[in-house]
């Protein structure tokens, strides 16, 4: 294995298995001038189980307010020991990342943050890797667990008593679970790109079960990952399978947004839908905290989150909101707004408040594939085999702008759809095609970079809607019940495309595909097994007002 030195790039040559810990207990050593590593510190929790976690401090006698995160994937691999290469292989695509080689994986940068003057914990997860106990997915345990990781780095004698926290993915939905819980000592979160509601956005898409990633992340980073002796008390995969419906098992699952009250900086992607945008978005707008801030961007979400940039922009949050200096943040507008024009072509705007304020637009479907500013008078309808996997195996409707348009938000794709059988599962996406007729790729899910704008799912018999939540850009399903269609059922769904943001030049195209299967071979991430059978149908015009509702965005100057 290569290993270049501290602050330097990453480069993975191979995998390697880890065995969590040094195995002789907590050792102290200087890592960098005047940086200290604490490794495998025992933190007590509440029943008496000791976590073990690693402390990144100056080597002097200041105290200094922490940053911590806790990690299912072990606190002493760095991403080049997590299988990063097979990843690789399987079309993942992580972009340059920007850290120094004590980072685990998808944590914060323990040197660019001591160097900024805090002390950084990683702890492992109960379970996991050097922690003892048993394993599970976010459970009440774990949440009691991380508010012990916050309690004790608020006492030890290197800590002012303010505890924030920073992390990816996993590393951010943790964050939304125990800061519902509101510590005492927890001062701010960064939850950057984490999802918020399980059933929704991890295990299914709208009814539609992931049947990808969902078996081998628990396979490959959770069960070998857990520790020795310990076991997992559920079986992720099989428990899901078992709850299609909102239910107690989601229920206990699902963070307190309402009840965070911390100042939060949210780190949204556009591109990926399937995983983790949806639950930023709804995170950011449904937790409590009157100082919150977004952070947008259209580009892969590890390289992002470790660039300089996006590191500095974090910096300067915690200096203001943990440290109290006067650094310019207070008047930071609340959204960094990253609006896409091409794949590498993003300019950067800050806006006051999302949702961005939007004229949200009907375009609506006609029989000859249009999308049209006013309803066909004629009923028709558009016809495509749910089971196919060939070229023309879709739906597609197409819309072309006369002027340049900016779309900002979630957009809502209203269907009326029927079908031979007594479900179909639909897959929507929008595209984007230059005045000459070139598709437009974008960076999307895993790193994905011949991806579309925006992406939706629904099963049909999940239809259900909640009023109360649903909004004209974001249908919310109640998942409830079922209602399996009649053989030849007229019936209205609505598909939530999920949030983007993204600029169509004059001559540019939209275009909408609805099928009955995944798009594109992303990275990592199925839906087989669909309840498709025989053609669908999608009815339009008449009384069908079949419609795509875009959010167009009056932009300045």
């Amino acid at each position: 294995m290569r290993v270049r030195p501290a602050g330097h790039l990453i480069e993975v040559s191979e995998d390697r298995p880890h065995a969590g810990g040094t195995g002789l207990g907590t050792s102290t050593r200087h890592i960098e001038d005047g940086v200290l590593l604490e490794q495998d510190v025992e933190i007590p929790a509440r029943d008496g189980t000791r976590l073990r976690a690693n402390v990144f401090r100056p080597d002097d006698a200041e105290r200094r307010p922490v940053v911590a995160s806790v990690t299912p994937y072990g606190k002493d691999l760095m991403p080049n020991q997590i299988g990063m290469a097979f990843m690789r292989i399987s079309g993942v695509r992580f972009g340059r990342l920007a850290h120094s080689r004590w980072t685990s994986f998808e944590a914060p940068d323990p040197l660019f943050w001591t160097r900024a003057g805090y002390v950084v914990i990683q702890a492992d997860v109960r379970g996991m890797h050097s922690s003892p106990g048993s394993a599970g997915l976010l459970t009440r345990r774990d949440a009691d667990d991380y508010e012990d990781v916050i309690t004790w780095a608020a006492e030890q004698p290197w800590s002012t008593g303010d505890v924030a926290l920073c992390g990816v993915s996993y590393l951010a939905m943790s964050q939304w679970r125990v800061a519902g819980r509101r510590p005492p000592a927890l001062r701010a979160i960064i939850p950057w790109e984490g999802a918020t509601d399980l059933l929704r956005e991890f295990g299914y898409q709208d009814g539609i079960p992931e049947t990808r990633f969902i078996k081998v992340w628990w396979r490959f980073r959770m069960r070998r990952g857990r520790h020795i002796g310990g076991h997992m008390v559920e079986n992720f995969p099989r428990d899901r399978d078992k709850h299609p419906l909102d239910d107690a098992y989601w229920a206990a699952k699902r963070p307190a947004l309402e009840r965070i009250e911390v100042p939060a900086l949210v780190g949204a992607g556009w591109g990926d839908h399937g995983l983790h945008t949806r639950g930023s978005i709804v995170g950011f707008e449904r937790m409590a905290s009157e100082r919150k801030w977004l952070y947008t961007h259209g580009g892969r979400k590890w390289e992002t989150f470790y660039s300089e940039e996006a590191k500095q922009h974090q910096r300067r949050f915690l200096d203001h909101v943990v440290k109290g200096e006067d650094n310019g943040w207070a008047d930071q507008p609340r959204v960094r707004l990253e609006t896409r024009r091409t794949r590498d072509d993003r300019p950067v705007r800050y806006v006051d408040a999302w949702p961005v304020p939007a004229d949200h637009r009907p375009l609506y479907l006609t029989a000859d594939g249009r999308l049209a500013p006013a309803p066909p008078a004629e009923a028709g309808s558009v016809t495509y085999r749910g089971e196919g996997h060939r070229p023309g195996d879709r739906a597609s409707f197409s819309y072309r702008f006369e002027q340049e348009t900016e779309l900002t938000g979630g957009m809502n794709l209203v269907l009326w759809v029927s079908t031979d059988g007594d479900d179909l599962d639909l897959f929507a996406v929008i595209r984007k095609f230059d005045a000459a007729g070139r598709h437009v790729p974008f960076f999307g899910y895993n790193g994905f970079a011949d991806d579309a704008v925006a992406k939706g799912w629904l099963r049909a018999s999940h239809r259900e809607l909640d009023p109360e939540r649903s909004r004209p850009d974001r249908p919310w399903h109640t998942h409830a019940r079922e209602e399996r269609l009649l053989p030849g059922q007229i019936v209205p769904v609505e598909i939530e495309i999920l949030p983007s943001s993204t600029v169509f030049e004059a001559g540019s195209q939209l275009r909408v595909d609805v099928l009955g299967h995944d798009a594109d071979r992303y990275p990592g991430f199925r839906h087989r097994r669909n309840r498709n059978r025989g053609r669908h149908h999608i009815h339009v015009g008449g009384r069908y007002d079949s419609r795509l509702v875009v959010p167009v965005v009056s932009r300045p100057g």
